[in-house]
């Protein structure tokens, strides 16, 4: 059994691990919707005029801004996914550390 009620705290490996799976695949979704809308992002100038030029480079500026703070928050979920998975295989290394120290009895 992966499950473990500590009061009314309550742990179930798999349920996490599952959890761990939604995270990378959300993060997924994200980096591949990300990489395929960037080229939006880059605005063009609508003329030639130092304002027109000015404009477009801060809202290219702003929109490469975004893909980048973007991909570090796919990487946050990408860590957080990882340390579900660690956490729930550290508790399955206990429970059956749990189990064989009660069999060896």
């Amino acid at each position: 059994m992966n499950e473990m009620a500590m009061g009314s705290v309550r742990f179930d490996a798999a349920t996490a691990l599952s959890a761990a799976a939604d995270l990378d695949a959300l993060a997924d979704r994200l980096e591949a919707t990300l990489k395929a809308e960037t080229p939006a992002l880059r605005v063009q100038s609508a003329g030639a005029d130092e304002v027109s030029l000015q404009a477009a480079d801060t809202l290219t500026g702003v929109g490469n801004s975004y893909v980048q703070q973007s991909g570090l928050g796919i990487g946050e979920l990408r860590a957080l996914a990882a340390a579900v998975r660690t956490h729930a295989a550290t508790f399955q290394q206990i429970e059956s550390d749990s189990t064989a120290d009660f069999t060896n009895l």
